[in-house]
């Protein structure tokens, strides 16, 4: 039986913080052996409907990496955005709604500001798998407290790699065999041989200078969040 090599938890830049158009992400996926990829741009879907066009021989599945106020989740298989600024439960209702599955970024990444953190306890019985690795995140411990946390609580595990920026596209990644729906997905994903692997220093610096860029003038930088920019709703 053959296997999928597949994504899960990447940007383009219809993200504000990625510089990864949709063209170019699959392209790279193309370059990687990537059969199918999971975009999940914050709080917007475009980017990956846009890949999903554009892709013939690549599997997209739409997410988005939806804002609440609790913290970020991931919702994967949907045909409508997700408002952010509701409470996470709602979040969750509103992705359920569309057939979706719920999965919990970065749980507990620190340097994040934007982790479930404690809330990931409350909502056990509502998410459909957990982060145990994380790409960007150099901190290794922190991924490893996700994986006890999912193994303690019986949940389903992936490897992400946030990906956001040009260069070095799948250092984690997950063997599935082949699916049909967001059901089947997530039992091929029960039973995937998961690859973990982190960017290197260099993708680290390019992501510190687009942070720093940022702060100190409040817009990203040139091809950054570029699409995202241009069309966002104030």
């Amino acid at each position: 039986m053959s296997s999928l090599k597949t994504v899960i938890h990447v940007h383009t830049n219809y993200s504000f913080d990625s510089n990864l158009s949709p063209g170019e992400l699959v392209a790279a996926a193309r370059r990687e052996g990537v059969g199918c990829v999971a975009i999940t741009d914050h709080d917007e879907i475009r980017g990956a409907q846009e890949a999903r066009r554009i892709a013939r021989d690549l599997r997209v599945i739409v997410g988005e990496e939806v804002s609440t106020r609790e913290g970020h989740v991931l919702g994967l298989f949907l045909e409508e955005r997700v408002s952010p600024g509701l409470s996470v439960l709602e979040t969750i209702k509103r992705i359920r709604a569309q057939g979706g599955l719920v999965f919990a970024p970065h749980p507990f990444v620190r340097f994040c500001q934007h982790s479930l953190g404690r809330a990931t306890h409350r909502l056990v019985d509502h998410l459909d798998a957990i982060e145990i690795v994380n790409s960007q995140n150099p901190l290794f411990w922190q991924d490893r407290r996700a994986e006890r946390f999912a193994r303690r609580f019986g949940l389903t595990m992936f490897v992400g790699t946030d990906g956001h920026l040009t260069g070095q596209f799948a250092p984690a990644f997950q063997l599935l065999r082949d699916f049909s729906g967001s059901v089947d997905f997530l039992a091929a994903l029960r039973d995937a041989v998961r690859v973990g692997g982190r960017f290197g220093p260099r993708y680290f610096a390019r992501a510190a200078y687009q942070h720093a860029y940022r702060r100190i003038t409040g817009r990203p930088p040139r091809g950054y969040g570029a699409c995202w920019a241009a069309t966002a709703v104030a």
